[in-house]
């Protein structure tokens, strides 16, 4: 499992996620294709295991943006800066993690993923172990939207509308991306979506 992953990573890396074929990632690990096929369902989840690997990019930056003096909305706020940020320069890869095909089982993958690349998790703050290990795009929100409750800055009954929201409106601007590569500014996208 562990070979098709890294030489998925690798074929993303060099040749883009638009260029993958069960054949090239089987060649470059040294394996028949048939054999993919008894540890993925087919290129899609493949894609998705080898898609966590860009989660640890995001982190790092986050964990560079994140300080523990900031209140839960400024969190909140640099969190999503940082997650737009790397989701539009990479809308295949985040769209595969949270809104492809096999997203609903991204938390599962995600344990599995950790099980074989054990060294990937070490290191990390709790905040963003929490977000990395996080399958649900939504679940991923409430440690920092609970705080924002108990601080004020928005009300509880409000959170689950809020959290819905910006979900979507992500999910909008990044298929956007997807439809529309070449003629979009992504930094212009990253400032329109701010200003929602």
């Amino acid at each position: 499992m562990m070979y098709f992953i890294e030489a998925t990573q690798e074929l993303i890396l060099n040749e883009g996620i638009e260029n993958l074929s069960i054949k090239k990632i089987a060649d470059t690990a040294g394996y028949n294709t048939a054999t993919i096929y008894n540890y993925f369902e087919d290129l899609e989840e493949l894609i998705l295991y080898s898609s966590i690997d860009y989660l640890k990019i995001y982190l790092k930056d986050l964990k560079s943006e994140i300080n523990s003096n900031m209140k839960a909305i400024e969190m909140y706020e640099t969190i999503y800066k940082v997650f737009v940020h790397h989701s539009f320069e990479k809308p295949e890869i985040f769209h595969t993690l949270f809104f492809g095909k096999y997203s609903y089982k991204l938390e599962k993958i995600i344990k599995k993923y950790y099980e074989i690349f054990p060294d990937d998790i070490t290191g990390q703050t709790d905040i963003t172990k929490s977000v990395l290990v996080e399958g649900n795009i939504h679940n991923r929100d409430l440690p920092v939207i609970k705080q924002m409750i108990k601080e004020g800055s928005i009300l509880e009954e409000e959170a689950p509308y809020i959290m819905e929201a910006i979900v979507r409106i992500h999910q909008s601007y990044l298929e956007n991306i997807l439809q529309q590569r070449e003629k979009i500014s992504l930094e212009e996208h990253e400032i329109k979506f701010f200003n929602f």
